[in-house]
């Protein structure tokens, strides 16, 4: 409304000068004078309104930037790390600017009913699962420092583990992003994830017997960049070199290092369904000596060369996500992994297995879901062959807010020794956390 009332009276006052000109030789020196102050304040007026446009239209180009930004945002095409930030720099959306790091507090406390008889004490119990300290900072623009320490309320003493301390640095060459430390290994995709970051009350059963009750979480280095191809295929791979006494499928020392290679993929099927789908292989130690077959019980170890890398893990999973209107969502993720190994410890040379989970998110508070569980296990005995251990899941969960939600699973085992009976349990859990909880996108 301004601009048009000055251009408005911009004319009004040129009219009156052109007008002023035809009879200057009639009016009094007094009129003289006003006319020619009328006339600089007209080009002065001129100047503001050329001022005027400039502005505008530089502050039409800023929004015009703007709005093709916040589209590519929306569409996915660009993350908010890329947008706020160099090419090459981390995110530092939500940085502190003093010295102290972000804190953060994780708890998890977890009751159990069971049928089974095999552990006379802490089976039917409440107990505090475990309870995580998370540290982060950025060191400087290019890297960053995350720490997370967990303590459990155990039946004999209290716990304490380092769950992961690593430090990460953007910024190399060719685009690759480093990091070393302790870090939960990238395999698959529940095992980057946090008991308090699990659909289910525990990890599955595949990962449990290969890599831990836990999962694998190891010592070691890493590194991981996108890689262009033909396609033009989003696609991460990461290798990784991890202490060598970790995972209950190795040899459980450090005279070696695991070596672990991961390739992940995601592909937009349509508007509302997304894939992920990626791969593990594994290569580590079975070195640990056994007992001869003499009965004796001299320890011997391998033949020279044999000890060498003896078992080989390999792992896929496919994630299908589904986004229902009302931000309601369906997964179903799948996990497969087998062993090859030189049979030196366990009795199955190639224990495999694999979980199936369903969840449905179907409303802001509640999802629901349910797991299948298959596998055959490392510790099956000979006199059964390659017994299978199933287990079916089905679960509800109340999502209280962001920062707490609660959990009731039930789990049905058939164990693979035929000695021992099949097994129900009833789990609740609860769920809460203060502070910063961040843990990178993985």
């Amino acid at each position: 409304m301004r601009k048009w009332f000055a251009l408005s009276f911009l004319c009004i006052l040129c009219m009156f000068s052109l007008n002023s000109k035809a009879h200057a030789e009639v009016l009094p020196e007094s009129f003289k004078n006003e006319l020619l102050k009328l006339q600089e304040m007209v080009k002065g007026l001129q100047s503001t309104v050329q001022d005027l446009n400039t502005a505008v239209a530089s502050q039409n180009e800023v929004i015009e930037k703007q709005t093709v930004r916040i589209e590519a945002l929306e569409q996915g095409e660009v993350s908010s790390q890329e947008a706020a930030q160099p090419k090459d720099a981390p995110p530092l959306q939500g940085r502190v600017n003093s010295l102290n790091p972000e804190i953060g507090v994780v708890g998890t406390v977890q009751a159990n009913l069971t049928e089974s008889t095999e552990d006379g004490e802490g089976r039917d119990t409440i107990a505090l699962k475990e309870i995580e300290l998370n540290f982060a900072q950025y060191v400087d623009p290019y890297s960053r420092l995350d720490a997370v320490i967990s303590f459990n309320d155990a039946l004999e003493a209290q716990n304490t583990e380092v769950e992961e301390a690593y430090y990460t640095h953007w910024g190399l060459p060719y685009g690759f992003v480093g990091q070393i430390g302790k870090f939960r290994s990238k395999i698959g995709k529940q095992n980057l994830l946090h008991l308090d970051q699990l659909p289910t009350v525990d990890y599955p059963l595949v990962i449990q017997n290969f890599f831990g009750e836990e999962g694998l979480s190891s010592s070691g280095a890493r590194l991981q960049n996108m890689v262009p191809n033909p396609w033009d295929i989003p696609l991460e791979l990461t290798g990784e070199i991890l202490r060598g006494n970790n995972g209950t499928i190795f040899s459980g020392v450090s005279r070696r290092p695991v070596f672990n290679t991961h390739a992940k993929s995601f592909f937009e099927l349509s508007d509302s369904v997304d894939f992920e789908l990626g791969g593990t292989v594994m290569f580590g130690d079975e070195n640990i000596p056994i007992d001869d077959e003499t009965g004796t019980g001299t320890l011997v170890r391998p033949a020279k060369g044999q000890d060498r890398y003896g078992v080989q893990v390999f792992g896929g999973d496919a994630t299908f996500v589904w986004h229902l209107p009302e931000d309601k969502t369906v997964k179903f993720q799948n996990e497969v992994y087998f062993a090859d190994r030189s049979n030196f410890r366990s009795p199955n040379a190639n224990p495999w297995g694999f979980y199936s989970l369903l969840d449905y998110r179907f409303s802001k508070r509640f999802s629901a879901g349910v797991r299948f569980d298959y596998l055959e296990p490392l510790g099956v005995s000979e006199p059964f062959g390659h017994g299978q251990t199933t287990a079916i899941s089905p679960y509800i969960t109340f999502w209280q807010s962001e920062f707490a939600n609660f959990r009731l699973q039930y789990q049905h085992i058939e164990q693979a020794d035929p000695s021992l009976e099949s097994d129900d349990q009833v789990f609740l859990q609860a769920n809460f956390l203060i502070g910063s909880h961040r843990h990178p996108v993985q």
